[in-house]
Protein backbone atom coordinates (compact mmCIF):
# COMPACT_ATOMS: atom_id res chain seq x y z
CA UNK A 1 0.00 0.00 0.00
CA UNK A 2 2.52 2.49 0.86
CA UNK A 3 4.58 1.26 -1.83
CA UNK A 4 1.54 1.93 -4.35
CA UNK A 5 1.24 5.87 -2.90
CA UNK A 6 5.05 6.62 -3.36
CA UNK A 7 4.35 5.41 -7.08
CA UNK A 8 0.52 7.75 -7.31
CA UNK A 9 2.53 10.63 -6.34
CA UNK A 10 5.45 10.31 -8.37
CA UNK A 11 2.95 10.00 -10.94
CA UNK A 12 0.78 12.62 -9.76
CA UNK A 13 4.16 15.04 -9.72
CA UNK A 14 5.13 14.31 -13.37
CA UNK A 15 1.56 14.69 -14.72
CA UNK A 16 2.13 18.19 -13.11
CA UNK A 17 5.44 19.24 -14.50
CA UNK A 18 4.34 17.77 -18.26
CA UNK A 19 0.59 20.18 -18.19
CA UNK A 20 2.98 22.98 -16.90
CA UNK A 21 5.49 22.49 -19.84
CA UNK A 22 2.42 22.29 -22.33
CA UNK A 23 -0.04 24.43 -20.99
CA UNK A 24 2.22 27.31 -19.74
CA UNK A 25 4.82 27.20 -22.71
CA UNK A 26 6.14 30.39 -22.87
CA UNK A 27 6.58 31.23 -18.68
CA UNK A 28 8.02 27.65 -18.49
CA UNK A 29 10.59 28.73 -21.35
CA UNK A 30 11.04 31.38 -19.33
CA UNK A 31 12.02 29.80 -16.18
CA UNK A 32 14.56 27.97 -17.78
CA UNK A 33 15.97 30.67 -19.89
CA UNK A 34 16.57 32.01 -15.89
CA UNK A 35 17.88 29.33 -14.78
CA UNK A 36 20.82 28.85 -17.03
CA UNK A 37 21.24 32.99 -16.99
CA UNK A 38 21.78 32.22 -13.41
CA UNK A 39 24.34 29.60 -14.49
CA UNK A 40 26.18 31.61 -16.87
CA UNK A 41 26.66 35.07 -14.53
CA UNK A 42 26.11 33.99 -11.26
CA UNK A 43 27.30 30.09 -10.39
CA UNK A 44 29.83 29.64 -13.06
CA UNK A 45 31.70 33.02 -11.93
CA UNK A 46 31.67 32.53 -8.34
CA UNK A 47 32.32 28.65 -7.95
CA UNK A 48 34.95 27.84 -10.85
CA UNK A 49 37.49 29.70 -10.15
CA UNK A 50 37.94 28.66 -6.73
CA UNK A 51 36.79 25.04 -7.21
CA UNK A 52 40.02 25.05 -9.82
CA UNK A 53 42.09 27.08 -6.96
CA UNK A 54 40.83 24.93 -4.11
CA UNK A 55 41.44 21.24 -6.71
CA UNK A 56 44.61 22.74 -7.22
CA UNK A 57 46.08 22.68 -3.54
CA UNK A 58 44.79 19.60 -2.58
CA UNK A 59 46.19 17.93 -5.88
CA UNK A 60 49.64 19.48 -5.70
CA UNK A 61 49.71 19.08 -1.85
CA UNK A 62 50.54 22.91 -1.55
CA UNK A 63 47.57 23.02 1.16
CA UNK A 64 50.25 21.76 3.43
CA UNK A 65 52.30 24.31 3.28
CA UNK A 66 49.94 27.01 3.02
CA UNK A 67 47.42 25.73 5.63
CA UNK A 68 50.11 24.35 8.54
CA UNK A 69 50.18 27.13 10.52
CA UNK A 70 46.92 26.91 11.15
CA UNK A 71 46.33 23.77 11.20
CA UNK A 72 49.10 23.76 14.19
CA UNK A 73 47.23 25.60 16.28
CA UNK A 74 43.55 24.13 15.56
CA UNK A 75 44.45 20.35 15.20
CA UNK A 76 43.86 19.76 18.90
CA UNK A 77 40.27 21.45 18.74
CA UNK A 78 38.82 20.59 15.37
CA UNK A 79 40.70 16.84 15.67
CA UNK A 80 41.00 16.61 11.39
CA UNK A 81 44.27 15.50 9.72
CA UNK A 82 45.98 17.40 7.61
CA UNK A 83 43.74 16.43 4.30
CA UNK A 84 40.70 16.88 6.04
CA UNK A 85 41.63 20.09 7.80
CA UNK A 86 42.62 21.94 4.58
CA UNK A 87 39.46 20.56 2.71
CA UNK A 88 37.59 22.10 5.84
CA UNK A 89 38.73 25.11 5.46
CA UNK A 90 38.29 25.79 1.62
CA UNK A 91 34.50 24.49 2.24
CA UNK A 92 34.25 27.71 4.30
CA UNK A 93 35.38 30.22 2.02
CA UNK A 94 34.69 28.12 -1.65
CA UNK A 95 31.15 27.74 -1.09
CA UNK A 96 28.21 24.72 -0.43
CA UNK A 97 29.46 22.09 -3.20
CA UNK A 98 33.10 23.02 -2.83
CA UNK A 99 33.24 20.62 0.52
CA UNK A 100 31.58 17.37 -1.66
CA UNK A 101 33.41 17.71 -4.69
CA UNK A 102 36.80 17.44 -2.91
CA UNK A 103 35.60 14.75 -0.57
CA UNK A 104 34.80 12.70 -3.61
CA UNK A 105 38.03 13.62 -5.59
CA UNK A 106 40.39 12.57 -2.89
CA UNK A 107 38.65 9.55 -2.20
CA UNK A 108 38.13 9.98 1.69
CA UNK A 109 37.39 7.34 3.93
CA UNK A 110 35.39 9.66 6.24
CA UNK A 111 32.03 11.22 6.17
CA UNK A 112 33.12 14.87 6.66
CA UNK A 113 30.01 16.39 4.78
CA UNK A 114 28.17 17.27 7.87
CA UNK A 115 30.54 20.15 8.55
CA UNK A 116 31.96 21.03 5.09
CA UNK A 117 28.92 22.32 3.73
CA UNK A 118 28.88 26.71 3.93
CA UNK A 119 27.96 29.11 1.72
CA UNK A 120 30.70 31.72 0.63
CA UNK A 121 30.98 34.94 1.66
CA UNK A 122 30.68 36.94 -1.14
CA UNK A 123 26.98 34.85 -2.04
CA UNK A 124 26.08 35.71 1.73
CA UNK A 125 27.16 39.38 1.35
CA UNK A 126 25.53 40.10 -1.78
CA UNK A 127 22.34 38.44 -1.26
CA UNK A 128 21.30 38.53 3.01
CA UNK A 129 23.81 41.78 2.93
CA UNK A 130 23.13 44.41 0.50
CA UNK A 131 20.73 42.09 -1.79
CA UNK A 132 17.91 42.61 1.24
CA UNK A 133 18.92 44.87 4.01
CA UNK A 134 21.82 46.59 1.93
CA UNK A 135 23.78 46.31 5.53
CA UNK A 136 27.34 44.16 4.37
CA UNK A 137 27.25 43.48 7.94
CA UNK A 138 23.97 41.96 7.78
CA UNK A 139 25.37 39.47 5.28
CA UNK A 140 28.44 39.06 6.99
CA UNK A 141 26.36 37.83 10.67
CA UNK A 142 24.50 35.38 8.40
CA UNK A 143 27.95 34.14 7.28
CA UNK A 144 29.52 33.93 10.14
CA UNK A 145 26.71 32.17 11.88
CA UNK A 146 26.79 29.32 9.14
CA UNK A 147 30.94 28.97 9.86
CA UNK A 148 30.72 28.64 13.91
CA UNK A 149 27.81 26.33 13.33
CA UNK A 150 30.07 24.52 10.94
CA UNK A 151 32.82 24.54 13.42
CA UNK A 152 31.60 23.72 16.59
CA UNK A 153 30.03 20.46 14.23
CA UNK A 154 33.20 19.20 13.34
CA UNK A 155 34.10 19.69 17.35
CA UNK A 156 31.18 17.78 18.53
CA UNK A 157 31.74 15.37 16.15
CA UNK A 158 34.84 14.20 16.27
CA UNK A 159 35.92 15.24 20.02
CA UNK A 160 36.35 11.46 20.74
CA UNK A 161 38.42 10.53 17.28
CA UNK A 162 41.85 9.42 18.38
CA UNK A 163 42.90 8.66 14.41
CA UNK A 164 44.46 11.97 13.36
CA UNK A 165 47.66 11.38 12.96
CA UNK A 166 49.21 12.51 9.49
CA UNK A 167 50.78 9.96 7.12
CA UNK A 168 54.32 9.65 7.74
CA UNK A 169 55.30 9.06 3.89
CA UNK A 170 53.74 12.59 2.09
CA UNK A 171 54.19 12.20 -1.75
CA UNK A 172 56.28 15.03 -3.85
CA UNK A 173 54.61 18.43 -4.12
CA UNK A 174 53.27 18.07 -7.61
CA UNK A 175 53.04 21.48 -9.26
CA UNK A 176 51.67 20.16 -12.48
CA UNK A 177 48.48 19.43 -11.52
CA UNK A 178 46.78 22.72 -12.76
CA UNK A 179 45.27 21.01 -16.13
CA UNK A 180 43.66 17.87 -14.12
CA UNK A 181 42.64 20.75 -11.62
CA UNK A 182 40.75 22.64 -14.34
CA UNK A 183 38.93 19.15 -16.09
CA UNK A 184 38.37 18.25 -12.28
CA UNK A 185 36.37 21.88 -11.58
CA UNK A 186 34.42 21.78 -15.13
CA UNK A 187 32.95 18.07 -14.64
CA UNK A 188 31.84 19.32 -11.33
CA UNK A 189 30.46 22.07 -12.96
CA UNK A 190 27.78 20.26 -14.83
CA UNK A 191 25.81 18.42 -12.36
CA UNK A 192 25.60 21.68 -10.38
CA UNK A 193 23.60 23.49 -13.14
CA UNK A 194 21.77 20.82 -14.59
CA UNK A 195 19.94 20.60 -10.99
CA UNK A 196 19.49 24.59 -10.90
CA UNK A 197 18.42 24.27 -14.07
CA UNK A 198 15.67 21.51 -13.26
CA UNK A 199 14.95 23.55 -10.13
CA UNK A 200 14.30 26.00 -12.53
CA UNK A 201 11.36 23.74 -13.93
CA UNK A 202 9.93 23.04 -10.61
CA UNK A 203 9.65 26.95 -9.69
CA UNK A 204 7.68 27.24 -13.13
CA UNK A 205 5.42 24.65 -12.07
CA UNK A 206 4.57 25.82 -8.64
CA UNK A 207 4.07 29.34 -10.61
CA UNK A 208 1.83 27.35 -12.86
CA UNK A 209 -0.63 26.34 -10.02
CA UNK A 210 -0.43 29.75 -8.09
CA UNK A 211 1.96 29.45 -5.81
CA UNK A 212 4.04 32.75 -5.31
CA UNK A 213 5.26 32.22 -1.34
CA UNK A 214 9.05 33.58 -1.34
CA UNK A 215 9.30 31.36 1.88
CA UNK A 216 8.67 28.13 -0.47
CA UNK A 217 10.98 29.96 -3.12
CA UNK A 218 13.72 30.74 -0.51
CA UNK A 219 13.43 26.78 0.46
CA UNK A 220 13.71 25.48 -2.87
CA UNK A 221 16.25 27.79 -3.85
CA UNK A 222 18.49 30.39 -1.38
CA UNK A 223 19.14 33.22 -3.92
CA UNK A 224 15.33 33.66 -3.77
CA UNK A 225 15.73 34.83 0.04
CA UNK A 226 16.66 38.79 -1.39
CA UNK A 227 12.72 38.79 -2.36
CA UNK A 228 12.25 38.70 1.58
CA UNK A 229 10.95 42.29 2.62
CA UNK A 230 13.99 43.05 5.08
CA UNK A 231 12.66 42.72 8.48
CA UNK A 232 16.01 42.25 10.88
CA UNK A 233 13.72 40.36 12.62
CA UNK A 234 13.94 37.33 10.45
CA UNK A 235 17.74 38.02 10.73
CA UNK A 236 18.13 34.67 12.44
CA UNK A 237 15.88 32.24 9.86
CA UNK A 238 17.46 33.82 6.82
CA UNK A 239 20.42 32.31 8.49
CA UNK A 240 18.95 29.04 8.94
CA UNK A 241 17.99 28.41 5.58
CA UNK A 242 21.14 29.86 4.92
CA UNK A 243 23.47 26.98 6.66
CA UNK A 244 20.91 23.99 5.13
CA UNK A 245 21.82 26.01 1.35
CA UNK A 246 17.36 24.88 -0.01
CA UNK A 247 16.41 21.85 -1.64
CA UNK A 248 18.67 22.94 -4.94
CA UNK A 249 22.05 22.92 -3.68
CA UNK A 250 21.27 20.00 -1.31
CA UNK A 251 20.76 18.08 -4.39
CA UNK A 252 23.67 19.36 -6.11
CA UNK A 253 25.50 17.02 -3.38
CA UNK A 254 24.29 13.47 -4.64
CA UNK A 255 25.01 14.73 -8.03
CA UNK A 256 28.57 15.71 -7.38
CA UNK A 257 29.11 12.52 -5.86
CA UNK A 258 27.82 10.80 -8.50
CA UNK A 259 28.77 9.53 -11.59
CA UNK A 260 28.95 12.59 -13.72
CA UNK A 261 31.46 13.52 -10.90
CA UNK A 262 33.52 10.12 -11.45
CA UNK A 263 33.24 9.98 -7.36
CA UNK A 264 35.20 6.49 -6.75
CA UNK A 265 33.80 5.97 -3.25
CA UNK A 266 29.99 6.53 -1.68
CA UNK A 267 29.68 9.16 0.91
CA UNK A 268 26.48 8.64 2.91
CA UNK A 269 24.36 11.51 1.81
CA UNK A 270 21.80 10.47 4.96
CA UNK A 271 23.78 11.72 7.74
CA UNK A 272 24.62 14.57 5.60
CA UNK A 273 21.21 15.56 5.17
CA UNK A 274 19.71 15.00 8.96
CA UNK A 275 22.61 17.34 10.28
CA UNK A 276 21.14 20.53 8.37
CA UNK A 277 18.64 20.29 11.08
CA UNK A 278 21.58 20.98 14.39
CA UNK A 279 23.32 23.38 11.70
CA UNK A 280 20.19 25.21 11.16
CA UNK A 281 19.67 25.80 14.40
CA UNK A 282 22.94 26.83 15.29
CA UNK A 283 23.19 29.33 12.96
CA UNK A 284 20.04 30.94 13.78
CA UNK A 285 21.56 30.62 17.58
CA UNK A 286 24.60 32.63 17.25
CA UNK A 287 22.82 35.12 14.25
CA UNK A 288 20.57 35.83 17.51
CA UNK A 289 23.93 36.62 19.35
CA UNK A 290 25.42 38.76 16.81
CA UNK A 291 22.15 40.73 15.88
CA UNK A 292 22.93 43.51 18.69
CA UNK A 293 26.38 44.30 17.19
CA UNK A 294 24.36 45.39 13.34
CA UNK A 295 22.86 48.95 13.56
CA UNK A 296 19.93 48.06 10.67
CA UNK A 297 18.44 51.74 11.00
CA UNK A 298 21.15 53.23 9.39
CA UNK A 299 20.42 51.33 6.00
CA UNK A 300 16.47 50.81 6.65
CA UNK A 301 13.59 53.32 7.22
CA UNK A 302 12.16 52.61 10.69
CA UNK A 303 8.53 52.66 9.31
CA UNK A 304 9.52 49.63 6.96
CA UNK A 305 11.40 47.88 9.54
CA UNK A 306 8.38 47.81 12.23
CA UNK A 307 5.72 46.99 9.22
CA UNK A 308 7.64 44.66 6.98
CA UNK A 309 6.38 40.81 6.92
CA UNK A 310 7.32 37.87 4.93
CA UNK A 311 4.39 36.70 2.21
CA UNK A 312 3.51 33.60 3.30
CA UNK A 313 0.58 33.66 0.37
CA UNK A 314 1.15 30.22 -1.24
CA UNK A 315 -2.20 29.81 -3.46
CA UNK A 316 -4.39 26.82 -2.69
CA UNK A 317 -3.77 23.82 -0.06
CA UNK A 318 -3.25 21.35 -3.05
CA UNK A 319 -0.54 23.82 -4.62
CA UNK A 320 1.63 23.44 -1.31
CA UNK A 321 0.62 19.51 -0.98
CA UNK A 322 2.00 19.26 -4.47
CA UNK A 323 5.67 21.45 -3.39
CA UNK A 324 5.52 19.15 -0.41
CA UNK A 325 5.91 15.73 -2.11
CA UNK A 326 8.25 16.62 -4.94
CA UNK A 327 10.47 17.65 -1.58
CA UNK A 328 10.09 14.42 -0.67
CA UNK A 329 10.66 12.30 -3.60
CA UNK A 330 13.84 14.56 -4.27
CA UNK A 331 15.34 14.05 -0.69
CA UNK A 332 14.21 9.95 -0.73
CA UNK A 333 15.81 10.19 -4.17
CA UNK A 334 19.30 11.07 -2.91
CA UNK A 335 19.25 9.46 0.08
CA UNK A 336 18.73 5.91 -1.74
CA UNK A 337 21.23 6.45 -4.51
CA UNK A 338 23.60 6.84 -1.76
CA UNK A 339 23.16 4.36 -0.03
CA UNK A 340 22.31 1.78 -3.33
Amino acid sequence: MKKNAKIIAAAAVVLLLLSALIFDAKNMTGAIVRSIETCLYTIIPALFGFMVISSYLLRSGLYRILFKPLYLILRCVIRLNEEEFGIFLLSLFGGYPVGAKLAAENKLTRNILPYCYCPSPGFVISTAGFGLFSNSRAGLAVYLSNVLACVILSVLLNIRRKDITDEKSRPPLQLNAFTPAVMSAGSALFPVCAVIVAFGVIKGTLQFIGIESTIIFAVLEISSISQFVPNPVFLPFIAALFSTGGLCILMQIPAILGPGAKAKNKIPLRGFFWWRIPAALLSAAICRLLMPFIDFTAYIPVSTAETAVISTQAGSPIASAALLIMAVILVRTAGESASA
